[in-house]
């Protein structure tokens, strides 16, 4: 008996076979923030289809699951971005080069990210190597993941990577302020990314506070992706769930690392670009999509949408 499928699902597959004819989609698999397990949306993760291939813009706790869920196949993936160091966005690419090794391919899979991307490649290759040993010894002919997986850090603003398809350039945004008592250190770095393929120009601006460096990098943009916070819910939330020391810092880092709906819309004004897409939603708890968008519309005149697991642009 056929399972029945749900008027979200039938939606995002007629959405998906219109854009069909487009270069370029993008599709959001995973719309939480923070390093959360949820049942509604998977943690911060998105696939730039361009023509045939697949590229990946953080990886989150279950990707693999999400490109599956997505008709997607994670084979396809040689190049993964990571906008910054926080395990909601990097916990899995790991995951992905090894299943993409374990399941056939043969092709480098790259990884582009912060400082200490470079070092996780040797943390996550150290982890990976006995199941490497074991599956080497009984199917013959396995590359070494040694020599397949690359790890790049990225070394400031800029380019980060260019082929015949995409050129990616980055601009460091206002997530992580170095402290001198731990957190966060000068090498610390969060960016965001610019992607330009044959029909669109993509921002993706990561985890960022209010940044004025986002309005020019944005500019023009046929899509920009978002990050987007309701400081009141998350501190009703904060002091229902958390010892109140534990609360407070958390808040002040909503406060400061992250931006709320009405500050999103004037980012995207300024900039003039000519679609909105809000994710990585906080809290992400099935609060009215109006929650969102009636802040936004204050300040940005054109569409904006708030993205769900799996939707596609």
């Amino acid at each position: 008996m056929k399972r029945p499928v749900s008027l979200f699902v039938a939606a995002t597959l007629a959405l998906t076979s219109a854009l069909a004819g487009a270069q370029t989609r993008v599709v959001t698999l995973g719309t939480a923030g923070g390093p959360v397990l949820s049942l509604e949306r998977s943690q911060p993760a998105n696939a730039l289809v361009v023509r045939d291939r697949v590229y990946l813009v953080d990886a989150g706790n279950g990707v693999g699951r999400q490109l599956l869920a997505a008709g997607l196949d994670l084979r396809k993936v040689e190049h993964i971005f990571i906008t910054h160091n926080h395990d909601d966005h990097n916990a899995d690419w790991g995951t992905v080069m090894g299943l993409a090794w374990s399941t056939g391919r043969r092709g480098d899979i790259h990884v582009w990210g912060p400082a200490g991307t470079e070092s996780m490649l040797q943390g996550f290759l150290q982890y990976f190597a006995p199941n490497a040993r074991i599956r080497m010894a009984d199917a013959k002919g396995l590359r070494r993941p040694n020599d397949m997986f690359k790890a790049h850090d990225i070394v400031g603003p800029g380019l980060v990577f260019k082929d015949d398809l995409v050129t990616v350039t980055a601009v460091e945004n206002c997530h992580f302020h170095a402290a001198s008592a731990g957190g966060a250190r000068s090498d610390d770095k969060s960016y965001a990314f610019r992607i330009q393929t044959p029909d669109k120009t993509i921002v993706f601006s990561g985890d960022t506070g209010q940044c004025a460096a986002m309005v020019d990098f944005a500019r023009g943009a046929d899509l920009l992706l978002h990050e987007v916070v309701d400081l009141p819910s998350i501190q009703r939330l904060l002091k229902q769930e958390l010892p109140p020391q534990l609360a407070e810092g958390l808040y002040q880092h909503m406060v400061q690392e992250h931006t709320t709906a009405e500050d999103v819309g004037r980012l995207a004004q300024a900039a003039g670009v000519k679609e909105l897409v809000l994710t990585h939603l906080i809290p992400g708890r099935e609060e009215p999509e109006s929650l969102f968008v009636d802040g936004v519309r204050k300040h940005y005149k054109g569409p904006v949408k708030v993205a769900r697991d799996l939707m596609a642009f």
